[in-house]
């Protein structure tokens, strides 16, 4: 392992440990397990169906002007319940429909463009005000924002995708473990802490893997897991091992990803 590339090891970890600290975590969002995200689609199809349901009857037969030409209103009504529905179909633990979620917020978005610019006595609105906080959270638990913002990405990693990145980063520290036993140049000393503080890493890469399984809150360990591999981060800038590059490098991919399933906490 190059000397440039430890320190940019160093820089990415200690970036990611930092973002971990800032006084705002303890009040940032909780990441939502697939149980809690199925069930904000079906609130935000319901609030949906209830904005439609309290609309002016001779609203939805009419026709607007919008800047693309006209729209007939019933038919983008029909539109925005055929996405919400294929929304519900198709998220699943094995998909989380990312590409189905940016359809319905861009549709919503627009819908809430004219919200916004109408009378605010117009039948439908208090339905629609309650539909917005739906939509934020969805939003939130795809890494963005509502309205969506133009050029936004909408992406979210199920509870699978988390266990799975999280098992990653056990198995890689596991075989970097390994590694720092057969390096008899270190000193028996240091060898033996380095291998006590990967065990502990494990047992965070470990936890993380199983509450995420179960669908249970982890960002807690999430955050101890990043700040436990910064603290074997300073015994790997200490003692390069090249043979056990790869493996220390396992842990940092896998990490990476596992943290971007947490969203902007991370």
């Amino acid at each position: 392992m190059t000397l440039i590339s430890r320190r940019t090891q160093v820089v990415l970890l200690v970036g990611a440990l930092a973002s971990w600290s800032v006084p705002g975590f303890a009040q940032a969002p909780e990441r939502l397990s697939d149980k809690d995200v199925k069930l904000l689609v079906d609130q935000v199809d319901e609030g949906r169906d209830k904005f439609e349901g309290n609309l002016d009857g001779t609203f939805k037969g009419s026709t607007l002007k919008g800047p693309n030409g006209e729209i007939k209103v019933a038919a983008a009504l029909q539109d925005y319940q055929d996405n919400t529905q294929k929304l519900k179909d198709r998220f699943t633990p094995d998909y989380s429909a990312g590409t189905e979620v940016a359809t319905v917020l861009k549709q919503s978005t627009s819908i809430n463009t004219f919200m916004e610019g109408s009378q605010s006595s117009m039948k439908g609105r208090s339905e629609w005000d309650r539909q917005v906080r739906h939509l934020k959270r969805l939003a939130q638990a795809y890494g963005t924002t509502f309205p969506l913002p133009d050029g936004a990405t909408v992406r979210r990693m199920n509870d699978k995708e988390v266990a799975a990145a999280a098992d990653a980063v056990a198995t890689s520290a596991g075989r970097y473990k390994n590694d720092v036993g057969k390096a008899s140049a270190l000193p028996k000393p240091d060898r033996e802490a380095a291998k006590k503080d990967i065990d502990a890493l494990i047992k965070l890469a470990n936890a993380v893997k199983s509450r995420a399984g179960d669908g249970k809150p982890a960002t807690a360990e999430v955050r101890q897991l990043v700040e436990q591999t910064a603290k074997v981060q300073t015994f790997v800038d200490a003692h390069p091992i090249p043979e056990a590059a790869a493996n220390w490098q396992g842990v940092q991919t896998s990490l990476g990803k596992l943290q971007q399933g947490f969203g902007p906490t991370t």
